[in-house]
């Protein structure tokens, strides 16, 4: 018994011995950069609060991040309402005056001494919500958004973004709830799980070689109110043109 418990101690040292040399040769395996986390390429944020843009990147050795705005060095540490997250690209702008200046294209740079990853191209575009006269529907009827971006040379590219910030996602399309050829959002029925803060439709122009992006905010606020003849749902819209 004393023989064949000091054999299975063996072997146990011998495993963790194993282990241990495997650990060691996972950590001299040097890697490249690789993104691993961004913020879309259509960033729309609430200047009201902390504007973040992501960017994570794993590596061995672990990356050193930088940024380019507009496509030049963007010099984090002198612009005293931008701070980066340690071991992280990600920024956070804390823009309490002149947040317009910040509407801008960013690219994240990982690096370290086996190479460099690049995120996409992200536009940061600010929110601003608007006062505008509500539209009332009834719950179970159908609705239609309009996007009327202005006459261009060619046809647009269309899409939608719903919002409840701090988070803005691409509208999900289904049976109920489609795009048509113009543009403009199509609800069958309206459901009470409906109520986003904000509908966004987004023209994006091909001029030569560039993007024109045309932000046209359609608010979609949602008053439940009831009635004897059953449930009002107000529903906001309003269309504003910037380039």
């Amino acid at each position: 018994d004393r023989r064949s418990g000091k054999g299975r101690d063996l072997l146990s040292a011998e495993h963790e011995v194993e282990e241990a040399t495997k650990d060691q040769k996972r950590l001299k395996v040097r890697q490249p950069p690789t993104i691993i986390k961004q913020s879309m390429k259509e960033h729309i944020v609430d200047p009201k609060g902390t504007m973040v843009i992501e960017c994570e990147a794993k590596g061995n050795p672990h990356p050193i991040f930088s940024w380019r705005r507009n496509g030049k060095y963007f010099n984090v540490a002198r612009d005293s309402q931008v701070s980066m997250r340690r071991r992280s690209g990600t920024l956070d702008i804390y823009a309490r005056n002149n947040p317009e200046k910040y509407e801008a294209e960013y690219q994240c740079i990982a690096s370290n001494q086996y190479g460099s990853a690049y995120s996409h191209k992200i536009i940061l575009q600010l929110y601003s919500k608007e006062i505008v006269e509500p539209v009332v529907v009834s719950a179970g009827l159908p609705l239609v958004l309009s996007c009327d971006p202005p006459p261009g040379p060619l046809k647009p590219e269309t899409y939608w973004m719903s919002s409840s910030f701090p988070t803005m996602q691409p509208v999900r399309q289904d049976r109920r709830v489609s795009m048509g050829v113009n543009g403009d959002l199509y609800f069958s029925n309206v459901l009470f799980n409906d109520s986003v803060a904000d509908y966004c439709c987004n023209a994006r122009f091909p001029y030569k070689n560039h993007t024109i992006t045309v932000r046209v905010k359609g608010e979609f606020f949602r008053n439940i109110e009831y009635f004897m003849f059953g449930l009002i749902i107000i529903i906001q819209t309003n269309n504003i043109f910037s380039l």
